[in-house]
């Protein structure tokens, strides 16, 4: 969903119930975290947060906090935790437009070394795709933070200015591990 103005909170609330029972954006293969067809980019980005259960258990937090998503971004509902079947929505102002991007969460890990969770894309999102957010303690200790996706356009517009569209993608990556970077470090 887009508009000219940001929407107010009532508003993605609204989007978010709307979407309750919406299916999927993409063909899903349950517990498959790859894609369903050609046609889908491919990546992974990942960093290293630091070393020691310390460090772990803060970006632990942070995921769980939504910290990993930049300034620019905001989620709701706010602070709610990345339970299976839950539907959430990425608010983004890109370009004087305001980007209502729904998505529902898939399934999470959380065991002794790995932490996070996976959404798939909704109709109304500008992607159409599934995106993990993990952090994993190494038998070294040091503690990575990993984004891994597979996305292509959706929405009309997200066709039309797909070069655009992919830089605020890897701009997303990058502004995300640095608001991991600074969570882990507070």
């Amino acid at each position: 969903m887009i508009s000219l103005k940001p929407p107010s909170s009532s508003q993605v609330m609204e989007c978010v119930r709307a979407c309750q029972d919406a299916p999927l954006s993409y063909a899903h293969r349950q517990g498959v975290e790859q894609p369903p067809v050609e046609g889908f980019i491919e990546e992974e980005h990942r960093v290293c947060l630091g070393v020691g259960t310390t460090i772990y258990h803060r970006a632990r937090r942070a995921l769980d906090a939504w910290k990993m998503f930049p300034a620019w971004t905001v989620v709701y509902p706010f602070q709610s935790a990345q339970q299976p079947g839950q539907v959430v929505a990425m608010v983004v102002r890109i370009c004087g437009m305001s980007w209502i991007n729904p998505c529902r969460i898939l399934s999470r890990c959380d065991d002794e070394t790995h932490h996070g969770f996976v959404y798939g894309t909704l109709p109304e999102h500008a992607e159409c795709g599934e995106e993990r957010f993990r952090v994993e303690k190494r038998p070294d200790g040091s503690v990575w933070y990993e984004i891994r996706a597979f996305s292509r356009p959706h929405h009309w517009l997200a066709w039309i200015g797909f070069p655009l569209a992919r830089w605020w993608q890897l701009r997303f990556v990058r502004d995300s591990q640095e608001a991991m970077k600074k969570a882990v470090s507070s």
